[in-house]
């Protein structure tokens, strides 16, 4: 077990983080290829809704070639009206 540990330790220090491309930082660099981030990301209150089907909308996200999705951590709420969305599940 303290091997595996040292092992995952030892591969994430060599792990590489996303970075802007030198040549153009339009573009990013990702395991050293040049990277464009694309995606059709959701309202937080869809994804916060326990009816959400999460799979089906990050296997949607693989199937037409889109690599980032946003993730939602914290306390968040909006004011109902807030921006014009019609039964806003963020706004109790």
């Amino acid at each position: 077990m303290r091997l595996a540990i040292l092992l995952l330790a030892a591969l994430s220090l060599t792990a590489q983080p996303l970075a802007l491309l030198k040549e153009n930082p339009h573009y990013f660099v990702f395991r050293g290829k040049p990277t464009v981030l694309v995606t059709s990301a959701e309202h937080y209150g869809a994804v916060l809704n326990a009816k959400f089907d999460y799979k089906k909308y990050l296997d949607t996200l693989a199937a037409d070639g889109l690599n980032l999705t946003r993730i939602f951590t914290g306390l968040y709420r909006e004011v109902p009206g807030s921006f014009n969305i019609a039964r806003n599940t963020l706004a109790p």
